[in-house]
């Protein structure tokens, strides 16, 4: 805590109120934000997920949490599906850093001509699969199988938005160790709401689309998952299969204990990455 406390006061006297660097002070200003938030007592208690956030490639801290989960159950045999992704920032670029294998979900990802050397280099190997299709409840068990990877998956990341709740609910049949899904945190975790189904439809932007957190969750323990912690900036949920919870996660299940709040402003100063470095 002390740590924590003598960090704040680093980031505090480094922020120019003059605003001269704007950019240095906002993303500044987001440290500390975040920083505050971190000394909830609930994020110090034993097995949390939270002091184990770290942004890599991920939007928020989603990396080291999935680092962490998969620390305390193992990493199995290295395969993922990444349903709502972009090429140089999402869950699955470290996994493919520290060799694992998977497919991208995506009808935005660019051709693969256009993406980096070292992401042609995985999908030349075969190591990276990509599916350039509109992911929708009637069809994703479909693309996913028809690609192989119907079976022996290790983690399933679902960010689509407006539909992400039914196509969850799909794909909890194949049974991966772990899911990693979107939910709605403009909303409270007890709303039992979600979005629905409209096959065609994107986020507007407006409160109501996806799922809350309780209705997400209830779907998982009716399938066989708990949660068992959601990203600080309130937007991804992490679900562990029943048989791998074993007393390794803090209260698996409880939407209330685990949900957080949208936020946004987290994070909005992103740092450029526009090529994934290999491993030498």
């Amino acid at each position: 805590m002390n740590q924590v406390l003598s960090k704040i006061g680093q980031v505090k006297a480094n922020i120019d109120i003059s605003g001269a660097s704007t950019a240095r002070s906002a993303s500044l200003l987001s440290e500390l934000l975040e920083l505050q938030l971190l000394q909830n007592p609930k994020y110090q208690l034993p097995q949390a997920l939270m002091p184990f956030r770290q942004k890599i490639f991920s939007h928020d801290g989603q990396d080291g949490i999935l680092a962490e989960i998969f620390r305390r159950i193992g990493a199995g045999g290295g395969r993922f599906v990444e349903i709502g992704t972009a090429p140089a920032q999402n869950n699955s670029n470290l996994l493919l850093l520290k060799g694992w294998r998977g497919l991208w979900l995506d009808a935005a990802l660019p051709k693969d001509e256009l993406l980096s050397a070292n992401l042609q280099v995985l999908v030349r190997e075969g190591k990276l699969k990509i599916s350039r299709k509109l992911v929708g409840r009637d069809n994703a068990r479909t693309l996913l199988s028809t690609r192989g990877f119907a079976e022996d998956l290790d983690l399933i990341s679902i960010s689509i938005d407006y539909n992400t709740h039914h196509v969850f609910t799909e794909l909890l049949a194949f049974r991966p160790r772990v899911f990693c899904v979107a939910y709605n945190g403009m909303l409270p975790a007890d709303l039992d709401w979600a979005a629905p189904y409209d096959a065609k439809a994107v986020w507007d932007g407006s409160t109501l689309f996806g799922a809350t957190l309780g209705t997400i969750s209830a779907a998982a323990e009716t399938g066989g998952y708990s949660l068992v912690g959601c990203e600080l900036s309130g937007t991804d949920a992490f679900f562990v299969r029943h048989d791998l919870l074993k007393g390794r996660f803090l209260r698996p299940g409880d939407a209330m204990f685990h949900w957080e709040p949208l936020r946004m402003h987290l994070g909005q100063i992103q740092r450029l990455r526009t090529a994934m470095p290999l491993p030498a």
